[in-house]
C-alpha cells in the first residue's frame, strides 16, 4: 500500500512537470486526514493506471548485471562491501580521464549488503540509494594526518592505502606500497556528502583542491558490474590492528 502512494505521488510529480505550465493562483486550501492501513481496499482504476509502470520498473530493476560468489557484508576493520565499492570508485574515475591516488568512504553509506549470486540494478539502488556522487579532494600534511586519525579509530574503507592501528590510533600509512609523505600532495576519491563533512569528515574541507567528477555513485556501481560480469573482490588487509 504504502508503495503504491509513493508511486502514484511521483507519477503525479512527472506529470505536472513534463506538461507546460500556465499561470495559476491559489484561492483556497482544503485537508483531510485519512490513515492508510489494511482496511483500506485497493482501487481498481488507478491500479490500472499504475500497474503497466510497475511491471516495467520492476523488470529493469530486476535485470542482472553481474554475479559475485560470495557475501559482500559490512565488518571490521576490513570488509567486502566498503572494498568492493572503493575498488569501483577509483575504477571509475580513472577510465573517465580522473588521477587519484586513494579511495575513502564510509561504511554507513553502504545501506545494504550484496550477498552471493545475483547482483541486479535493484541491487545497486538498495545499496547506495542517495544520489551521491564522487568527487576528489586534493590533500597532504594535516589534512591527510587527520585523516589516517579518523580512520584509526572508526576503520572506514579505503582503497590504495594501508594502515596499521594499535591502541586506535594510526601507524606506518603506506600509499600505493609507498610509505606516506606528508610533503606530497595525494588526490583522494570521496563523496560529495563526505567532502561536505558527512560522518565528521572535516578533513576533507582542509584540502588544497576539490574536483567534481559528475559521476554518481549508483551509476558507477552499476556501469562496473555491467563490465566486469564476475565480480572479484580483493581480501587484502589495508586497514590492519598492531598489538
Amino acid at each position: 500500500m504504502y508503495q503504491r502512494v509513493l508511486l502514484i505521488f511521483s507519477l503525479f510529480i512527472f506529470s505536472i512537470t513534463a506538461c507546460k505550465q500556465e499561470k495559476v493562483s491559489l484561492n483556497q486550501v482544503d485537508f483531510k486526514s485519512n490513515l492508510i492501513n489494511q482496511e483500506i481496499s485497493d482501487n481498481k482504476e488507478m491500479n490500472s493506471f499504475i500497474d503497466p509502470y510497475k511491471t516495467k520498473l520492476d523488470k529493469e530493476m530486476n535485470q542482472v548485471i553481474a554475479t559475485v560468489d560470495e557475501d559482500l557484508v559490512i565488518s571490521k576493520p576490513n570488509n567486502l562491501l566498503g572494498n568492493f565499492l572503493c575498488d569501483l570508485s577509483l575504477d571509475i574515475v580513472k577510465k573517465n580521464g580522473f588521477d587519484a591516488d586513494l579511495v575513502v568512504m564510509n561504511n554507513g553509506g553502504l545501506r545494504a549488503p550484496i550477498y552471493k549470486g545475483d547482483i541486479t540494478n535493484r541491487s545497486a539502488f538498495k545499496l547506495m540509494p542517495f544520489d551521491n556522487m564522487l568527487v576528489i579532494v586534493t590533500m597532504k600534511g594535516e589534512a591527510m594526518t587527520e585523516m589516517f586519525e579518523y580512520l584509526a579509530k572508526f576503520q572506514e574503507p579505503t582503497n590504495g592505502l594501508t594502515l596499521g592501528i594499535k591502541n586506535k590510533k594510526p601507524i606506518h600509512p603506506m600509499i600505493n606500497g609507498k610509505k606516506f609523505d606528508p610533503n606530497k600532495e595525494y588526490k583522494v576519491v570521496t563523496s560529495d556528502y563526505l567532502y561536505t563533512g558527512g560522518d565528521q569528515m572535516f578533513f576533507f574541507q582542509k584540502g588544497s583542491k576539490m574536483v567534481k567528477t559528475d559521476l554518481l555513485i549508483r551509476d558507477s556501481i552499476i556501469d562496473y558490474c555491467k563490465a566486469k560480469k564476475v565480480i572479484k573482490v580483493e581480501h587484502n588487509k589495508r586497514l590492519y590492528y598492531v598489538k
